[in-house]
C-alpha cells in the first residue's frame, strides 16, 4: 500500500465503493448540465419555432431526464472500463485524492441539494397532473442538480478558480 499523508483515512477500506459512487455522481451531474443547458433550450426552441406549438414543459423535462440517464449509462460504462484497468494501488491513490478534494465535495453537495430541491419542485408543480411520469420527476431533479453545479461555479472562492484538471488533460 502506498504511503499517504493522512494516517486517519485508510483508502483501502473505500477502494471499491468510492470510485463507483464518484462515477455515478459525475454521470448524473454531466447529464444534468448537458440536459439543462443544451437539450432543454433546443427542445423548447424546436417546439416554438419549428413545430409552432406551445412549449410543453413536460417534453422538456423528459428530454432533460433522458439526457441525464443516458449520460449516467455512458459514464458508468466508460468508468467501469477505466476502473478495471487500474491496479489496487492506483485505485487507493484515486480514493485518497477524492477523499481530500474539498472543491469536489462542495460541488457534489450543492448538486445533491439542488437535485433534492428540483425533485421537490417537480413534485409540487406536477401534483394532480395525470400526465406526469417518473421521467418528469427525474427531469426536475436534474435541473436542480445542474443549478447546484452552476451555483458552485459562480460562488467558489477566488483561489479555487483554476482550470479544471480533467478538461486541461482532455484538450491539451
Amino acid at each position: 500500500m502506498p504511503e499517504f499523508k493522512d494516517d486517519r483515512f485508510d483508502p483501502s477500506s473505500a477502494a471499491c465503493p468510492k470510485p463507483w459512487c464518484h462515477i455515478t455522481q459525475k454521470g448524473v451531474q454531466g447529464g444534468a448540465v448537458l440536459g439543462t443547458f443544451a437539450v432543454a433550450p433546443v427542445v423548447g426552441l424546436y417546439q416554438h419555432f419549428i413545430k409552432k406549438e406551445k412549449v410543453d414543459a413536460l417534453k422538456i423535462a423528459e428530454g432533460v431526464a433522458l439526457t441525464t440517464l443516458g449520460s449516467l449509462g455512458l459514464t458508468f460504462f466508460v468508468g467501469s472500463v477505466k476502473l478495471l484497468q487500474m491496479d489496487r494501488e492506483g485505485m487507493e491513490d484515486r480514493v485518497y485524492r477524492l477523499h481530500h478534494n474539498t472543491g469536489q465535495h462542495r460541488n457534489d453537495h450543492l448538486s445533491q441539494v439542488g437535485g433534492a430541491l428540483g425533485l421537490a419542485a417537480a413534485a409540487y408543480f406536477l401534483r394532480g397532473n395525470s400526465d406526469a411520469k417518473p421521467l418528469h420527476y427525474i427531469g426536475g431533479a436534474s435541473v436542480g442538480a445542474a443549478t447546484g453545479i452552476l451555483l458552485h461555479m459562480l460562488t467558489r472562492p477566488q483561489e479555487k478558480k483554476s482550470a479544471n484538471k480533467m478538461m486541461h488533460e482532455l484538450f491539451n
